[in-house]
């Protein structure tokens, strides 16, 4: 016994369907991409800061570096905070574009892409200045 001949409203309503499924499954990959680069973020920034700890504790840098080595637990810091807030962001992002796409009023926010990517810009060149220059 075959299937009867979908209408044409009902093939749209599938087709819309699969495309918001593709997009909330682009939105998750997204979001993924995300939490793959915090946890780098506040792994590598840990990883410097205990290290630079390490080597202050046991007395094995000489007294010229000693502060680029301090300066480079403070960056580690930083990294950690910078991979928090991130995280914040991502969450907030996932959440807005999820209502926007089940609303069919997605629209890409520009300003916040350039802000962070700025921002994080700004961040890594002061820190570039503050290590080998300071």
């Amino acid at each position: 016994m075959t299937e009867p001949a979908k209408t044409s409203n009902e093939l749209a309503a599938e087709r819309t369907s699969l495309a918001d499924l593709r997009s909330h499954l682009a939105n998750e990959r997204t979001h993924l991409a995300y939490l793959r680069t915090t946890v780098s973020l506040i792994g590598f920034g840990i990883t410097l800061n205990r290290f630079s700890i390490y080597l202050q504790q046991n007395d094995q840098i000489a007294e010229a570096p000693s502060r680029m080595l301090r300066d480079t637990g403070n960056i580690g810091l930083g990294m950690v905070v910078i991979g928090l807030g991130l995280l914040l962001w991502s969450l907030w992002r996932f959440w807005r574009v999820s209502r926007d796409i089940e609303q069919d009023r997605f629209v890409p926010h520009y300003r916040a892409v350039f802000a962070i990517s700025l921002g994080l810009l700004f961040a890594g060149g002061l820190s570039a200045v503050w290590l080998f220059l300071g």
